[in-house]
């Protein structure tokens, strides 16, 4: 474990472990998927990305990362930590804002912009694979409890990292099923 001494207002030590260079290049990943998510919905004027809250995202980020890291003594976090991380702070610090009241379509933007993120990492393996219709009834529930599970349950990065797990499972077990015969 580090020796540094940690105060509420010093995220020095956060620099110093992943490096400026990093830090900037998250954000910009998460503030160029969240601008491109808010062009593809159409939403441009009526939501916007606050800066200061992506940024308490990714210190928040990386501070957890950091202890994981030394809890766990682990050099890589796995890529289902980093989407469950990034995920639930997003999720609790809300960064893409709502610019007027009585916006009822855009009061779920964050979850739901979350949900896609997700769906996207989840999905991502194989690419272009057509859903059976015998299951799309299935994945369709599946992606729509998501967004309802962030809107209205209490999630935590645990709770996240665990459907990222269960989904690839489900997933490598179905290849095994496939491959038996």
């Amino acid at each position: 474990m580090a020796n540094h001494v940690r105060t509420a207002d010093s995220y020095d030590f956060i620099v110093e472990h992943f490096t400026q260079e990093r830090i900037e290049k998250r954000f910009a990943w998460l503030y160029d998927m969240m601008q491109d998510y808010i062009e593809m919905e159409e939403l441009q004027d009526d939501v916007y990305v606050s800066e200061d809250l992506l940024n308490h995202v990714i210190i928040d980020y990386f501070v957890d990362i950091y202890r994981l890291k030394e809890f766990q003594e682990i050099e890589k976090v796995n890529d289902s930590k980093i989407y469950a991380y990034t995920i639930f702070w997003l999720l609790r610090h809300k960064p893409i804002q709502i610019k007027e009241e009585n916006a009822e379509e855009t009061v779920f933007i964050n979850e739901q912009f979350a949900s896609e993120i997700l769906k996207g990492y989840l999905f991502r393996q194989p690419e272009n694979v057509a859903v059976s219709n015998l299951k799309k009834e299935a994945v369709d529930n599946f992606t729509a409890t998501l967004l309802y599970y962030f809107k209205y349950r209490d999630y935590s990065a645990k709770s996240i990292e665990m459907i990222i797990l269960a989904f690839e499972a489900g997933r490598g077990y179905q290849y095994s099923a496939d491959c038996r015969n």
